[in-house]
């Protein structure tokens, strides 16, 4: 499933946090996680090839590394734009407290 735009404001809308100032957020998250599928698709193709042979031995492939990084900050913007739940706690106090039930409460 790709990540879109309309699709980041839709859910972001959904979750009634959407501000029009979050879009060149909402560009930057696009971007990277395009990026990562890029990459994941690339390292996939490579059979997850991890660890790579050098002069002074065997290190951690370079993709690895990028894919670490790139999740690492995907992460970090869905937190800052409210797509996860302690993102949305942060941008909305109230995101999980429950709601009274009105009928219930009338009845008492």
């Amino acid at each position: 499933m790709a990540v879109t735009k309309t699709k980041v404001i839709q859910q972001m809308k959904d979750l009634d946090v959407y501000k029009p100032e979050f879009d060149p957020t909402i560009d930057r998250y696009v971007e990277m996680t395009k990026e990562y599928s890029k990459l994941y698709t690339q390292y996939k193709k490579n059979g997850f090839q991890c660890e790579v042979e050098t002069d002074r031995g065997v290190k951690k492939a370079p993709i690895v590394g990028v894919l670490e990084t790139l999740r690492r900050d995907i992460l970090s913007l869905e937190n800052a734009l409210g797509l996860t739940p302690a993102g949305l706690l942060k941008l909305q106090e109230n995101a999980f407290k429950k709601v009274k039930n009105a009928k219930k409460d009338s009845l008492v």
